[in-house]
């Protein structure tokens, strides 16, 4: 794995051997600055195309503000958009024809089956290069998308390359290893009716307005694992379960002594672990990345290596299994590796075929990107946090023309 070198060789020299005191250490570097989108000069000699996999429009209508962002009609990447039916819920099909009537860079494309193999066989094409976005991406930093571009093609031998994701169990405990997540519990007393409005409420989303964490009791939350994979939620009553529909998650006291009280300290490095199957897990990863966007320090999320002038950090997966949920991919290696063997395209994409073929899967750590849940964390739905999601879209994102109305009754 790539990482970068540390200061340790100097810190374990031998002290001189006169009395002459030693000179102070070096002032630590300032954290790396993130070149503005305008710096990326956008590849013309092929297209970029957004390939959303589409089900879910309460978590589609925070991704649209990124989407247009991102357009290249509004000075981003993106050619296109292509937007995959992937359910038969005629409600949310009727929605997605509303969405793709504003923009014409927006595309529908139906299926001749569903499921997620079905997908890739039908809706790309091998000139082209794909950013695959799923629909509950609920934020990614404004150079996401050129990043991951950028380092695809700087590493033509790699399969495919991912963001960093926040809410994924392989980054996730890199995170909490790499300091970019920070100490939060959930209140279990419902707040006060006077509470302000940028600590509660739809334009609330900052980590600076919220109370610290002052409960009766243990500071800590169970994490269990004893929870199916098929999307069921826990019942009222566990311990495990969310306090009450719509809480927060506080910020601790004495943070870096309680961290180790929080669910990421059982955070693995593991696809299958608690980070995937625990909806606390990812609570504590959302509230730490919007404390993060406030501070103005994603810095903390780039890991692995780079050079003072490409502005990327790279982590090879080494054929381990990765989240796809957002990933740059040459149509063409898609295509010259359908069908798919099994149903899973995760798996296939991120494990099977690269190594097969021999070409890793990397992770740009430079491009910041929020997945909101997996099917095993459906109480982060209990949690306030897609309304956090939502305020800060229409206060950083947005623009007056997709301004995202808070849903009825939250």
């Amino acid at each position: 794995m790539f990482l970068q070198k540390s200061n340790i060789v100097e810190q374990l020299r031998p002290a001189p051997e006169d009395d002459t005191p030693p000179p102070p250490p070096p002032p630590p570097p300032p954290p790396p600055t993130v070149p503005e989108m305008d710096r990326f000069e956008k590849p013309v000699d092929f297209k970029i195309i957004g390939l959303v996999f589409f089900g879910r429009p309460p978590n589609i209508a925070i991704l649209d503000c990124y989407l247009k962002k991102n357009l290249v009609t509004n000075g981003g990447f993106l050619d296109e958009v292509h937007f995959v039916v992937n359910t038969d819920k005629k409600d949310d099909i009727k929605y997605l024809d509303k969405l793709v009537k504003t923009d014409k860079l927006y595309t529908k494309i139906i299926l001749p089956e569903l499921g997620y193999k079905s997908v890739w066989e039908h809706s790309v094409e091998p000139e082209h290069m794909y950013i695959k976005i799923d629909d509950d991406m609920v934020y990614f930093d404004d150079n996401a998308v050129a990043n991951v571009v950028y380092t695809k093609l700087n590493h033509p031998e790699s399969f495919a390359v991912v963001a960093n994701l926040v809410n994924s169990p392989e980054t996730g405990w890199l995170h909490y290893h790499f300091g970019a997540i920070h100490s939060y519990l959930p209140e279990t007393v419902k707040p006060p009716k006077d509470t302000s409005e940028a600590a509660l409420g739809p334009k609330a989303w900052r980590a600076s307005a919220l109370p610290i964490w002052n409960e009766e009791g243990e500071m800590s939350f169970p994490v269990t694992m004893d929870k199916s994979d098929d999307g069921s939620v826990l019942e009222e009553g566990n311990p495990a379960a969310p306090p009450f529909k719509g809480h927060r998650w506080l910020p601790l006291p004495d943070p870096e002594k309680n961290i180790y009280k929080t669910p990421m300290a059982q955070s693995e490095y593991n696809a299958y672990g608690p980070d995937w199957k625990s909806w606390a897990l990812a609570a504590q990863v959302h509230y730490s990345l919007l404390e993060n966007i406030e501070k103005n320090q994603l810095h903390l999320y780039h890991y692995g290596t780079s050079s003072p002038s490409s502005s990327e950090g790279v982590w090879d997966m080494a054929f381990a299994r990765m989240n796809i949920n957002f990933m740059a991919i040459w149509g063409k290696d898609v295509l010259d590796n359908a069908p798919f063997e099994g149903p899973d395209d995760e798996h296939e994409l991120s494990v099977n075929i690269p190594l097969k073929l021999n070409r890793p899967v990397l992770v740009n750590t430079h491009a910041v990107a929020a997945h909101f849940s997996f099917r095993t964390q459906h109480e982060l739905y209990d949690t306030d946090l897609l309304s956090r999601y939502r305020a800060y879209a229409n206060e950083m994102v947005c623009t007056k023309d997709n301004h995202i109305a808070s849903p009825k009754g939250g």
